[in-house]
């Protein structure tokens, strides 16, 4: 069962340390030198973009639908659809009995929003959603196939998921079931999901457009308007100039600002401007006569007085929840006397903002309210199994409800701004126990949208990645392998700079992208080159191919393709006169493959060694000229030294993609990835003395050979993949030098992908050992080199490359011509002799 301190926030509302303690910390970290979790973030903003060109819609036969939501003619409607897709469609909407579906589409909430009688009505449906998941949960949690289970949610913002001008926005809760559907894969790592969006007026063609959704792989977010199909995209926007004056005379309230990020910026506004700020919680704030009282040392002791609870029968996990009551009380007073010390316009007030009346009286006790910034939030993290129904509503009311409640309250008030604090894990999906707390956070983002076209003023939503060690972060080292976090002060200068600016919308904030990514998580959303981490997690994302099964750090097989109408380096190697993948290729494919299923905690780029690759040279050939597709399987394990070892085998695939008739592992390729830092043993070895030379006429290997009297079997034209003239220097040596080979040389594509193989190396060594007279050509095959290993980080940098080697030992070596950087040592590669 997972524990609550085993799983991280992407942002930080409420809980961990005060803001002057995680100052504090970044202050100490500062004397040895500047915190390694935190990177610069960039303002994203989401636009509407035409979505590529849809496939052909698949067939549902064999589908096991579930049908959940909507009206009910709706649902009977799209039943009907899916029946005469092939699909069979299960009794519903009860999803707590029976056979376990592989298919939900989901209907949500299909009726029209109104503030009046908004708040709550989430609940019915958003609930029903979690028990049919709870119900496929253990099956669904199980499977490997990477192609069988799909969640749909049809949501109702417009058909432009409310980014279109003329989008209506007519149910703004069904964020609440996309932020959901984008945090299904870390729990379910293999269930694909759609989020549908129309508008609420045309759902006439509802049925036909789920039929078709559900057959077709891709994006995770979709709205049809217009006859198009629209998707998201992130484009990097830097903040508006100062648009908005701060002053004496105005008072922000702060919902949930008690502490955490909330009280951060209720300090930093307090004292950059002189303005008063209210901030609030649910708790009480005790007698100011008593504050003198709380100590750290009085805390300690109300914390034994509370553990002393547990001799008398009091439940551990009761005494820990009034521990944090009483934490909190602490930190609260705490901030309050230091900022009355520093002269600070900071008050607080006791509110529970899911209770619209004590909303109302809140905001009618305030006087002169210019801004309102809607912090409130918790979160309950725990898998899904071990959630409840109260937990849920808990997460999504104090985000979702309150909002409605607060914008109830301020009526016509005439602010300058109303921000919403939402958070990454909406956007992009939250981690391992988020379900709730991505879709409150999606839900509030869309509530924004749709308050902002009833509003005079600004309303704007700004969704955080995880601060460094403020708020409630149960895991924070945890959270690091999903993006970096993002520094106080950094943070604190965006929120002021889009208060003054008056932004409007949804503004994320986004930092390097951590490894903890997945095959469905990259499938479902667009990577721009804008996109912080870009170089590091595109390349991967380039190289998935089409998944279709997946193990978390265990497997991954697909059908990757190699076009070379993308790839002139196809072409430019063939082999018996066809076009063919060059071996450098193969190689990077294998390397970014294996990144999938690699931990999180590897750091990147950290493979050591490729060992035993076997490569048969007629597997790499595209016969008729077109794409060849090879089934790609990744299966990795942790072997005793800590290091991770990595097999990958490629085969043919016949019609229908299915692997070649006979295939057997003599057809297919195979290597193994050894992914860490190399133990002492290893490292020895690297450096030891070469092998004793064998003798002449001999390799260093046993391999068999392909002797042919006509043209050479391999040949690399040099158009793409520079080609070197190899020299001797020294009785067994050679060297050569060899020019650049960039991925855009590699690849014809608007966004090539980097690539860490030295292809230009690693192929002229290759070509080296296949030795040519006139009319004869001897070659391996199949290839097989005992060890290559990269201790360049970037194989690619920098110019020119040297090349050394042995050929009748099998050792060589390639380096930058520059600084000597190696790129590449080789051992077993021997020269056949004829």
């Amino acid at each position: 069962m997972t524990t609550l301190t085993d799983l991280p926030l992407l942002d930080g509302h409420a809980g961990g340390r005060s803001a002057s303690a995680s100052a504090s910390a970044a202050a100490a970290d500062g004397a040895g030198g500047a915190d390694t979790t935190t990177r610069p973030v960039r303002r994203m903003l989401w636009r509407l973009t035409p979505a590529p060109a849809p496939d052909s819609p698949g067939g549902l036969a064999g589908r096991r639908v579930l049908v959940l939501g909507g009206t009910p003619d709706d649902a009977e409607r799209v039943r009907g659809e899916l029946r005469a897709r092939g699909a069979t469609v299960l009794p519903g909407p009860s999803a707590d009995a029976g056979p376990v579906p592989d298919t939900l589409v989901d209907l949500t909430l299909a009726e029209r929003f109104s503030a009046d009688a908004g708040a709550g009505r989430w609940r019915t449906a958003l609930l029903r959603t979690f028990d049919a998941l709870r119900h496929c949960y253990a099956q669904w949690s199980r499977e490997t196939s990477a192609q069988r289970l799909t969640y749909l949610a049809v949501t109702y913002h417009g058909g432009g998921m409310g980014y279109h001008p003329d989008d209506d926005l007519a149910q703004p809760l069904g964020g609440l079931w996309a932020g959901l559907a984008k945090t299904l894969h870390r729990e379910l790592p293999n269930c694909r999901v759609r989020v549908l969006d129309i508008a609420l007026d045309e759902r006439g063609g509802l049925p036909g457009l789920v039929g078709d959704e559900l057959g077709r792989p891709g994006l995770s977010e979709i709205g049809i308007r217009d006859g198009r199909r629209w998707t998201l995209t992130p484009d990097a926007v830097r903040a508006g100039p100062p648009a908005l004056r701060l002053g004496p005379d105005d008072t922000v309230l702060i919902s949930g600002g008690g502490r955490g990020i909330g009280m951060a910026l209720a300090r930093r506004l307090c004292a950059e401007f002189g303005l008063r700020v209210v901030v609030t919680g649910r708790g009480r704030l005790p007698d100011e006569d008593t504050w003198d009282d709380h100590t750290p040392e009085r805390l300690t002791e109300r914390r034994a007085e509370l553990w002393d609870g547990h001799r008398q029968g009091r439940g551990v996990a009761d005494i820990r929840r009034d521990i944090g009551h009483a934490e909190s009380t602490w930190e609260l007073v705490g901030h309050l006397r230091s900022a009355r010390a520093e002269g600070l316009r900071l008050d607080y007030r006791q509110c529970d903002f899911t209770d619209p009346g004590q909303v109302q009286a809140l905001v009618a006790g305030v006087p002169g309210l210019t801004v309102v910034v809607h912090n409130a939030g918790v979160d309950r993290p725990t898998r899904l199994p071990n959630k409840s129904d109260d937990d849920v509503a808990a997460v999504v009311a104090t985000k979702v409800d309150s909002f409605v409640h607060l914008v109830r309250a301020l009526d016509d008030r005439p602010l300058k701004l109303l921000c919403t604090v939402g958070s990454l894990t909406g956007r992009l999906g939250g981690m391992v126990g988020q379900f709730d707390y991505a879709a409150a956070n999606e839900c509030l983002a869309r509530l924004g949208l749709w308050a902002q076209r009833r509003l005079s003023y600004p309303v704007m939503t700004l969704a955080w990645p995880t601060w460094a060690r403020v708020g409630l972060i149960s895991n924070f080292e945890a959270s690091l392998r999903y993006m970096a976090a993002l520094d106080l002060s950094e943070g604190l200068d965006h929120w002021q700079a889009e208060l003054l600016a008056g932004s409007r919308g949804e503004i994320t904030f986004v930092g390097p992208l951590g490894r903890a990514l997945d095959p469905v998580q990259a499938v479902g959303y667009p990577v721009p080159p804008s996109l912080p981490g870009y170089a590091e997690t595109y390349p991967k994302v380039f190289h998935l191919g089409e998944p279709e099964v997946f193990q978390p750090h265990e497997r991954l097989c697909g059908v990757v393709t190699f076009d070379p109408a993308t790839s002139p380096a196809i072409g430019d190697f063939t082999v018996h006169g066809s076009p063919a993948v060059p071996l450098g290729m193969l190689l990077e494919s294998a390397v970014r493959g294996a990144e999938w299923v690699t931990p999180a905690e590897l750091p990147d780029h950290a493979l050591h060694a490729v060992e035993d690759l076997r490569v048969p040279w007629s597997l790499l050939r595209c016969a008729d000229g077109g794409p060849l597709r090879l089934r790609r399987d990744i299966r990795a394990r942790q072997s005793t030294d800590g290091r991770w070892r990595v097999d990958v085998t490629f085969h043919g695939t016949g019609p229908g993609g299915t692997t070649a008739a006979g295939a057997d592992d003599a057809a297919g390729a195979r290597l193994r990835l050894v992914f860490g830092a190399p133990g002492a043993a290893a490292a020895a070895q690297d450096t030891a003395t070469p092998p004793r030379r064998p003798p002449a006429g001999r390799g260093a290997d046993a391999v068999g050979t392909t002797l042919l009297t006509a043209a050479p079997v391999l040949r690399w034209h040099g158009v793409v993949v520079p080609v070197v003239r190899w020299r001797p220097e020294g009785p067994h040596r050679i060297v050569a030098e060899a020019g650049r080979c960039t991925a855009p040389d590699l690849w014809v594509v608007p966004q090539p992908p980097a690539c860490l193989v030295p292809v230009a190396a690693l192929e002229n060594i290759v070509r080296a050992v296949t030795e040519r007279a006139p009319g004869l050509s001897v070659t391996h095959e199949p290839l097989t080199i005992r060890h290559l290993s990269f201790p360049a980080v970037d194989a690619t940098a920098g110019g020119r490359v040297r090349l050394e080697g042995d050929p009748a030992l099998g050792v060589w070596r390639a380096r930058h011509a520059d600084t000597g950087q190696t790129v590449v040592r080789i051992r077993g590669l021997a020269a056949n002799r004829i």
